[in-house]
């Protein structure tokens, strides 16, 4: 049985390496089902938003992203964020000052450009919003126009780490496919990431 098992093992291992040779030109395809996008980014809620912005403070926050659809290039959603403790931040004669407007809720729609930077490694996120309410005590329509131009027509990088490598042992022969994300594309239903292979063997 254990010389079942080792065979097979190295049947496996061989067939990797000769369908993926060392610097490979043919990539993985990997594909993500929208349902899955949309799992995803639920799960990361709330979400504090660090706007780096000069003209409001306080704290804002996703609260729900719904209606999650995938096509060409983009993807578009529902989105519903909250502002606290917000202050409109002007400059005048060269002194700060702060209008506090309290709290607000929003929400919009999104339809947000995708294009992927193989060499830096990052996914650019750029929404264009619409269809904006708003909801909350403070300069409700004032304080709403201003959050959502932090965000409209804005280029947001997402930073994309290194995915682990796969490691196949047989015997005394170990084989790692590590892969590097060479383009990630937005189409119908799903999000496709290809992955150019590397191949080591010790």
């Amino acid at each position: 049985m254990k010389k079942i098992r080792a065979a097979m093992a190295a049947f496996i291992l061989l067939t990797i390496v000769i369908a993926f040779p060392a610097h490979a030109s043919e990539n993985i395809i990997l594909e993500i089902p929208q349902s899955v996008i949309a799992r995803t980014t639920r799960a990361l809620l709330p979400y504090d938003v660090d706007t780096h912005s000069k003209s409001i403070d306080g704290k804002i926050t996703i609260i729900d992203i719904s209606k999650v659809q995938l096509e060409k290039d983009q993807l578009s959603c529902r989105l519903h964020m909250a502002g606290s403790n917000l202050a409109l931040v002007t400059d005048i004669a060269g002194h700060q000052i702060k209008l506090k407007v309290g709290a607000v809720e929003i929400n919009f729609h999104s339809e947000a450009r995708l294009r992927f930077d193989r060499n830096r490694q990052k996914l650019f996120v750029r929404p264009f919003i619409k269809d904006l309410t708003t909801t909350g005590d403070g300069i409700n329509d004032e304080i709403g126009r201003t959050l959502v131009s932090l965000f409209n027509g804005r280029e947001f990088p997402l930073a994309m780490q290194k995915l682990e490598p796969l490691i196949v042992e047989a015997g005394a022969k170990t084989v790692a496919i590590d892969t590097r994300i060479d383009d990630i594309k937005a189409s119908r239903g799903k999000i496709t990431l290809r992955l150019a292979p590397v191949i080591t063997a010790k």
